[in-house]
Order: C-alpha cells, then sequence, then structure tokens
C-alpha cells in the first residue's frame, strides 16, 4: 500500500511546523512522530506488506533486500527492526530500536539507505567520541548523560571499530 502524493503534502503541511522549541538532549522530548520515517521511506518506493489492519506494519525496499519492522507489540524492547539482507558483495545486517527512539534519529538511519551514498563516510565511533559519548571496551557508546547507549555486535562476533 502506497502513499499518495496527496497524503505526502498533507503530512508535510500538517507537521512541517509542529516543532515549537527544540529539546535538549533532544531524547528526552520522546519519540516523536514515526511518520517521518514511514512516510520518507513510502515516498522513495518502499512498499507495506503487513496487514493494514495490523498494529505491526512492514515496509519493504523497492529492491527486497531492505525490510523495517514497527512492532509496538512486542514482547522485547526493540518495537523497531531494520535489516538488510546479505548481497554477493555486501553483508546483511540488522539494527534494532527501542520504542522512544526519537524519530529523527531512526529516519536519519533510513535516509541513508534512500540517499546516494557520499564518498567518504564518517566513522561513527569518531563521531560520537567528538559529541561527548564514552566508549567502553565492550563496543558500546554511552551518551554524556547516561541516557542513550548504542552497542556494536557484528552478526560474526568479530568486533571491529576504531576510535578510543
Amino acid at each position: 500500500m502506497s502513499v499518495s502524493e496527496r497524503q505526502l503534502a498533507q503530512f508535510t503541511d500538517k507537521h512541517a511546523w509542529r516543532i515549537p522549541f527544540d529539546t535538549s538532549p533532544r531524547h528526552l522530548a520522546g519519540p516523536g512522530d514515526a511518520r517521518h520515517v514511514t512516510h520518507g521511506l513510502a515516498a522513495a518506493g518502499w512498499t507495506r506488506t503487513s496487514d493494514p489492519l495490523s498494529p505491526e506494519m512492514v515496509l519493504r525496499s523497492p529492491d527486497q533486500r531492505h525490510r523495517l519492522q514497527f512492532d509496538p507489540q512486542s514482547a522485547t524492547s526493540a518495537w523497531w527492526r531494520l535489516r538488510a539482507e546479505a548481497t554477493d558483495t555486501e553483508p546483511g545486517w540488522y539494527a534494532e530500536f527501542g520504542e522512544l527512539v526519537p524519530a529523527e534519529i531512526l529516519s536519519s538511519v533510513t535516509d541513508t539507505l534512500i540517499s546516494p551514498p557520499t564518498r567518504e563516510q564518517p566513522e561513527i565511533w569518531d563521531v560520537l567520541t567528538s559529541a561527548g559519548w564514552l566508549l567502553d571496551a565492550q563496543n558500546a557508546a554511552h551518551s554524556p548523560d547516561a541516557m542513550c547507549h548504542i552497542k556494536h555486535r557484528p552478526a560474526d562476533g568479530h568486533a571491529v571499530r576504531s576510535g578510543t
């Protein structure tokens, strides 16, 4: 089920002005509106493959490699799951996000899937440390207020990261 141009325009008109002030740190503001994620993917040709009457939503990329699942009834803390199937040239991967992940964080991840790659990607651990996050020996980063955490758990069990 795709989103029409009219629906996207209506969403933009309704929500573009609705952030009256910035909350800092952003993650304290709550999850925001998930349509910032789903409408962007729909506009890029992703289709809903789940039952429209179900609270669970599954979106698939046009090439069927990527899958985003939203499950508010999840038995785990992960309400959002993003998965990429392996190809001949690229490994598969997945990422999970809790119910309170800010929509801007999730959409920045999904936007990279629908945007052409830049020539040089910044090393994520360098970006986090420059923003004041603390790295530990277990391949995890912690926000300065210790309320947000990012963990790197590669599927093959061999973690490689740079930064200190």
